[in-house]
């Protein structure tokens, strides 16, 4: 049995694979470690890999965990500049997401061409790739969610339990003002890089991904555009795959 584990910043997403790594067996969330610990860690997997966006104590705890109870060293996800036939631009690869780079390496792969990766969960991170497999550059912004909570921490704003982002029109209550607003706004972006996307790539894709995806997705209405649930820990099979010679 694979097990691959992918650590957000707010939660854990979790699954086991077939150890040929061609089934998904079970796969779940979990609000932390722990909880992941005390359920889900019984059967010793043949591979263990994962990747963290949280602090590097996390890494180095589950390191150590893995190899005291299995003696097992799990294979951890790190950006590198070409990895897949991505290649990041960044000047210094280290500062990208691992989240957002597994996420990338997915999509290209999935495209076999140009694409673009929308991400919209705690964060909302929009990333390009070209047909050459060379990423763009992306934009990351506070999700729908964060947009809300800043607004109501910061103002005297107080928006009802009930309320929740359905629409981009004009806001007639103050509930409507701020949740279509911050929706109209991530919305604005992606059409207006689809726009600038069609002047380079007739034929990309547009892929959606976290909570927030299929509520995007509704708004976007773009027929080359899929939700994918599962981007990041597809990714983190290309950059840690099974055996060492499918690393490229």
């Amino acid at each position: 049995m694979i097990l691959e584990l992918d650590i957000g910043n707010t939660r854990l997403k979790w699954r086991h694979k077939s150890s040929a790594g061609e089934e998904i067996i079970a796969e779940g969330i979990c609000k932390d470690i722990e909880e992941f610990r005390g359920g889900q860690l019984k059967e010793q997997p043949s591979l263990f890999r994962f990747c963290s966006v949280r602090d590097q104590s996390i890494t180095e705890d589950l390191l150590t965990w893995s190899q005291t109870h299995w003696t097992l060293t799990p294979q951890v996800a790190n950006v590198r500049r070409e990895c897949a036939g991505v290649r990041i631009n960044y000047q210094d690869v280290s500062r990208l997401g691992v989240d957002r780079w597994l996420a990338m390496l997915e999509a290209y792969r999935r495209a076999s061409g140009p694409c673009a990766i929308i991400d919209s969960g705690t964060a909302f991170t929009l990333d390009v790739i070209a047909r050459d497999g060379l990423h763009r550059g992306g934009f990351i912004l506070p999700g729908l969610s964060m947009m809300q909570n800043s607004l109501t921490a910061n103002t005297r704003i107080r928006l009802s339990k009930e309320a929740k982002a359905e629409s981009t029109a004009l806001g007639n209550s103050t509930d409507e003002a701020v949740l279509n607003g911050g929706l109209a706004s991530l919305v604005a972006l992606i059409e207006k890089q689809i726009i600038e996307l069609a002047k380079d790539f007739a034929d990309f894709k547009l892929y959606f991904s976290g909570g927030d995806a299929a509520l995007l997705a509704e708004m976007i209405n773009f027929d080359k555009s899929e939700i994918v649930t599962g981007l990041v820990l597809d990714g983190l099979a290309l950059a840690c795959p099974q055996f060492a010679d499918d690393k490229k």
